[in-house]
C-alpha cells in the first residue's frame, strides 16, 4: 500500500528529529544511492497510529526517501511492533528478495 509522505514518521524521535549521525553511515549510503538508481522495493514496516503510521523498520529506507524527495511510500501495516512481528515481516523480505 502507498501512503502520502507527510503521514509517515519514525518511531525513533530523536533519529527523525536529528539524522545527520546516520546519514555518514555507509549502509545509509547504500540504501540512498540504491533508491536513488531504483524504485523502492520493500515496503517500510509501519504500525498505525491515528491517521499516520510510525515506521518500526525501514528507519534508512525512509530517511532516504525523504532526502530523496519521495512523495509516498510503501508500506506494510503490521497489527503490532513486537519483535516477534517484526522478526516475521523481515524473513519475508529476505526470502522475497533471495529468490530473485
Amino acid at each position: 500500500m502507498k501512503v502520502p509522505a507527510h503521514r509517515v514518521y519514525l518511531r525513533n524521535t530523536q533519529l527523525e528529529a536529528n539524522p545527520s549521525c546516520q546519514k555518514q553511515s555507509n549502509i545509509y549510503k547504500k540504501v540512498l544511492k540504491s533508491l536513488s538508481e531504483t524504485p523502492q522495493i520493500n515496503p517500510l514496516l509501519v504500525v498505525k497510529n491515528g491517521d499516520k503510521y510510525k515506521v518500526v523498520c525501514g528507519n534508512n529506507r525512509y530517511l532516504a526517501g525523504k532526502e530523496l524527495g519521495f512523495k509516498e511510500f510503501f508500506i506494510e501495516v503490521l497489527p503490532d511492533e513486537e519483535i516477534p512481528t517484526i522478526q516475521e515481516a523481515m524473513l519475508r523480505y529476505k526470502q522475497i528478495n533471495l529468490n530473485k
